[in-house]
């Protein structure tokens, strides 16, 4: 449901062509990034995700770049990020779309971003952006089993250089995460509260880091079999996370966690066999005090 998938390949092609069509109306009105002073802090990004569509600026410096997605729809809602290959054009990237995952990975890569958040929250996430050209999208499906994409939740990002008096540094890590096939190596006896974490990829193949928390009195049980056959509410809060990065990536996570029980998955597909990541056991489930 939250991976790249072959199926939602035709209605990103819509999307797409209506994205980069009609920038101007979909974008506006933009909220501007926001530069900073001091060197040592990164660049803001403010994102707000709406049912369904991205309000955010169409350009940003390169460099590190804190991005804050706000929820402000009715449904789930995240931001991956995917740069377009120096010299790919749009044209190509659609036309790899037509053929699938693998030839999109061969086009563009993932570069991150902030994960799924129910209405009403946000998550900060930071990256280290090259220039380029980006295209962020939702690929969450609604009740109707549409992808958010194919509604317009699409949107290009331009990523222009920086100069080097305004160039940032990483931002201080409280934890690491380390994602591999097929597992993750999280923080030990992780407290509840404010904190970063960074996030790097040790794997072969990209991998994502989605956060849900239990509801009271359910169990991963209940998660499993919600997953297998969606109906009802949930049996877990969205709360965020890290989308898809690539092998060697780094990326860093801020998070307020309450206390409570908690399961990390990574929903992108493998590529030989077609299965989430999450099935070939890239699932954690562990506790907040």
């Amino acid at each position: 449901m939250k991976s790249l998938k072959t199926q939602i390949v035709a209605p990103l092609l819509v999307a797409l062509t209506l994205t980069t069509s009609g920038c101007a109306t979909q974008m506006a009105p933009a909220v501007s990034a926001i530069p900073v002073a001091a060197a040592a802090e990164p660049t803001m990004l403010r994102i707000v995700a709406t049912d369904h569509h991205y309000m955010m600026p169409s350009q940003i410096k390169a460099g590190y770049i804190n991005m804050v997605m706000e929820n402000a729809g009715k449904e789930p809602h995240h931001a991956q990020f995917l740069r377009l290959n120096d010299s790919v054009t749009m044209e190509q990237f659609q036309a790899a779309l037509q053929e699938g995952v693998a030839a999109v990975m061969t086009v563009a890569t993932l570069t991150g971003g902030p994960s799924v958040i129910d209405p009403g929250m946000s998550q900060s996430v930071t990256l280290n952006l090259a220039p380029g050209q980006y295209m962020l999208l939702c690929i969450i499906a609604g009740a109707d089993g549409v992808p958010h994409l194919a509604k317009g939740m699409v949107a290009p990002l331009t990523v222009i250089p920086a100069e080097k008096a305004v160039a940032a540094t990483a931002p201080k890590a409280d934890g690491q995460v380390r994602l591999v096939d097929f597992s993750f190596t999280l923080p030990q006896a992780i407290k509840a509260g404010k904190q970063t974490w960074e996030i790097k990829n040790d794997g072969k193949q990209p991998h994502e880091m989605t956060l849900i928390k239990l509801a009271e009195g359910k169990t991963m049980a209940d998660v499993a079999a919600f997953m297998a056959k969606p109906a009802g509410a949930p049996p877990f809060a969205d709360v965020g996370g890290m989308q898809g990065i690539m092998p060697g990536a780094t990326a860093w996570l801020d998070l307020n966690l309450e206390p409570g029980n908690y399961v990390a998955l990574c929903h992108i597909p493998d590529m030989a066999s077609g299965e989430e990541h999450m099935h070939l056991g890239m699932i954690m489930p562990f506790s907040v005090e």
